[in-house]
């Protein structure tokens, strides 16, 4: 299998940087380019170098790293995460038969995304008439306690 060389350069740039983080995981270019094969395959995943980088450096052993090559290697073979479905790569899910929406005003269909009986209007105006009332000012609340009328202070 051939290898990207941009995802190659982007493995081995993660792998060296590694250094600047944990100093026990100071590679050599060598090394690098000897690991960054493996972790291509993390970045072919769909992986950001953000997310190779945190799962190389997380739960680092409580001895140490003895041997930056070795550990690196067995994180980068053992951690690989299973590659994501085919489907959500290349194809799109199957559109859902129209159904009519259950939700108050004139019968109107809709296309559901996820088995839903409300269209979204329905659903946001539902949202909306449940939504908490806004705040009342604490003048207004400390004047309603001390039934006290809520005009401010004259300025000098």
């Amino acid at each position: 299998m051939a290898v990207d060389p941009a995802q190659l350069a982007r493995a081995e740039r993660v792998l060296l940087s590694l250094r600047h983080t944990r100093r026990e995981l100071h590679l050599g270019l060598r090394e690098a380019r000897g690991l960054a094969v493996e972790a291509v395959k993390w970045l072919e995943r769909g992986l950001s170098e953000s997310d190779l980088r945190h799962a190389l450096l997380a739960e680092r052993p409580q001895d140490g790293v003895r041997s930056a090559v070795g550990f690196l290697r067995y994180r980068l073979i053992q951690k690989l995460p299973e590659p994501p479905a085919r489907q959500q790569l290349h194809e799109r899910p199957p559109l859902l038969e129209p159904v009519e929406c259950k939700g108050p005003g004139d019968p109107h269909v809709f296309r559901p995304l996820l088995g839903e009986s409300e269209c979204p209007s329905c659903r946001l105006a539902a949202a909306r008439s449940e939504a908490v009332p806004e705040p009342v000012p604490w003048r207004e609340r400390v004047a309603r306690l001390n039934a006290t009328p809520t005009a401010l202070p004259a300025e000098p």
